[in-house]
């Protein structure tokens, strides 16, 4: 291998390493080559960085190009399905997903800003494997070759996983060749890339750890969370979009690529297996445990405010110190919470999406009236815990400094811009004052144990004929921490079905779940999902007092949605290569 063919690894890693844990270190010089790396554990821990750097999945919009760039406008999928709404005219969320108008050749700029990218990270992956057993022993980090080669088997799962979800199958590359060349090998099968991946997945559990007490070394990759992609693979897999005898689209002589082309409720049974087996092992290592103090008020808003807390399995640690006045919160902020004379305008959540919060009491929904009311307040006050930990909206604390949000005309914090009446609070710790001056870690959440309850619950209600007591036990453990009722007993798969959605929902929100939930599901083209009528609240006084209020329900969009969405196309310069496949519909 010539020299300049690794330079590349370090060009891209400084620009993207600001800001990380202590193990993510800029890249040794560009004067190094590849023998110089893998001379000592030092500067071969060094390249490891750059798989954390370019290949962890991070739901925030980081900055205007490259890396982390996502949507630009908003800081996650929300806006790009029905949890948000970028109130930006210009934003990325509204111009390409909401209006139905992608093309072949901007997926690489509306969500999947790391295509290119990801086939660089790839070849250092594989190149860790090829030559990390050379590294000498440093008895500083005695097991790091060990530990070294489970995160390049992780992180060169997690890579293709990336592509394959977006796209179906895609090349499947395990030696080291030029990024140049992956789109000049031909797409494998979605069955194979599923196999490929589970591999990677289980070779990686031989070489990690469970947790690490080294600080220094948190946000690495362990075992559980091997465990953890594996059991999310086999989840999507299992899933409508992909485990069926009619595919999304039709797709003559080439089904393979974009699904099983079968319907097998084994599938469902190996999604079970190993969301279990992910819980059991997470468990008995004593390390992770569900986040729950006993106060449903709070303890769900602590999970995502509190960093590296024991319901973390995988944290993306590469930014920290966040403040109101720079990215990512910036993007989801209205210039009153972050006081500055400009900003994007703040990310506000549907009120079709509010519909999912059920009734604290009895876990019926909510006393929703499509003609109006004179009780929202009343209305807010009986909404499942989450809500209020979730969505800042009219009577609600914003923090200390703004005790009680005013969203009526000419209210402090109503903006001329907002459409729904309910704006994003999650991710926007109640510490962080509009000043600026001070700053909060936000940790992005790769993985947390409540999805793995989630999808165990899920997967077994699709493989039994009822749900059976264990899917019920896993989601009632969600809903007892989060203070609200268990699921009825005696449910239809059916029924459960609904209801297990709409769980996941909620206690997943703005994670960027949904956007891809509602793909495997494929319920996409479901009125007020992905496609039609979209709306918002207006509100007044009922007699000039700021809590007396009637609120009507009215239509702010109307969304559009094509089945062609299901698989985003590959850049057809990629395409035009004439190695790669266009998916249907493109």
């Amino acid at each position: 291998m010539k020299k300049k063919s690794l330079y590349i690894a370090w060009i891209f890693a400084p620009a993207l390493l600001v800001a990380c844990s202590d193990f993510l270190e800029t890249p040794p010089s560009v004067d190094y080559g590849e023998n110089e790396v893998f001379a000592t554990r030092a500067d071969a821990e060094k390249l490891l960085t750059t798989l954390y750097a370019e290949g962890m999945p991070y739901g925030f919009c980081m900055s205007s190009s490259n890396t982390d760039r996502r949507l630009l406008s908003s800081s996650t999928l929300a806006s790009a399905c029905d949890e948000g709404e970028d109130v930006a005219t210009w934003a990325m969320g509204n111009a390409a997903w909401n209006a139905g108008n992608h093309t072949n050749s901007n997926f690489t700029w509306d969500e999947d800003c790391r295509f290119y990218l990801r086939n660089h990270t790839t070849r250092v992956a594989n190149l860790i494997l090829k030559r990390i057993h050379e590294v000498p022993f440093d008895e500083g980090d005695p097991d790091f070759n060990k530990r070294a080669t489970g995160e390049a088997y992780f992180m060169r799962a997690m890579l293709l996983w990336e592509g394959v979800y977006r796209y179906g199958g895609m090349p499947i590359v395990r030696e080291v060749i030029d990024p140049t060349d992956f789109s000049q090998r031909s797409r494998s099968s979605f069955a194979d890339c599923i196999d490929s991946i589970l591999v990677d997945c289980d070779r990686a559990t031989r070489y990690l750890p469970d947790y690490y007490t080294d600080n220094t070394k948190l946000g690495r990759v362990t075992r559980i969370a091997a465990l953890a992609l594996k059991a999310r693979v086999l989840l999507y897999a299992a899933s409508p979009l992909f485990n069926t005898n009619t595919p999304y689209m039709a797709f003559p002589g080439h089904e393979e690529l974009i699904g099983y082309g079968n319907y097998d409720k084994e599938r469902w049974k190996k999604a079970a297996d190993a969301a279990k087996a992910t819980i059991d092992a997470a468990l008995n290592s004593g390390h992770y445990r569900l986040y729950n103090t006993g106060n449903p008020d709070k303890d769900y808003e602590d999970v995502w405010t509190i960093p590296d807390n024991e319901e973390i399995i995988l944290g993306n640690m590469k930014y920290r110190n966040f403040k109101t006045t720079s990215r990512p919160l910036v993007a989801n902020l209205p210039t009153w919470a972050m006081n500055k004379a400009w900003g994007d305008a703040g990310l506000y959540v549907t009120f079709n999406f509010v519909r999912h919060y059920e009734k604290r009491a009895d876990g019926e929904p909510a006393d929703w009236n499509m003609n109006g009311g004179d009780n929202l307040i009343d209305i807010y006050n009986s909404l499942d815990p989450r809500f209020k930990q979730t969505v800042a909206y009219h009577s609600s604390s914003w923090n200390d400094e703004i005790p009680f949000i005013n969203f009526l005309e000419g209210g402090a914090e109503k903006s001329k811009m907002d459409r729904t009446c309910h704006l994003l609070h999650k991710w926007v710790p109640r510490i962080l004052h509009v000043n600026g001056s001070n700053t909060a870690n936000v940790q992005w959440p790769v993985f947390r144990l409540a999805e793995l309850y989630l999808n165990y619950a899920e997967a077994l209600n699709e493989y039994e004929s009822a749900p059976p007591q264990a899917a019920y036990d896993a989601v009632n453990l969600i809903r007892s921490r989060a203070g609200m009722p268990d699921f009825p007993a005696g449910m239809t798969k059916e029924a459960f079905r609904t209801k297990l959605r709409n769980e996941r929902s909620v206690e997943l929100a703005f994670e960027d779940h949904r956007f891809w939930d509602i793909r495997r599901w494929r319920i996409a083209g479901e009125e007020g999902v992905m496609k039609g009528k979209f709306y918002g609240l207006k509100i007044h006084s009922t007699d000039g007092n700021k809590t007396h209020i009637h609120y009507e329900p009215y239509v702010f969009e109307h969304r559009f949605w094509n089945d062609n969405c299901y698989l985003y196309a590959i850049d057809q310069k990629e395409v035009n290569k004439g190695y790669l496949i266009q998916n249907p519909g493109w």
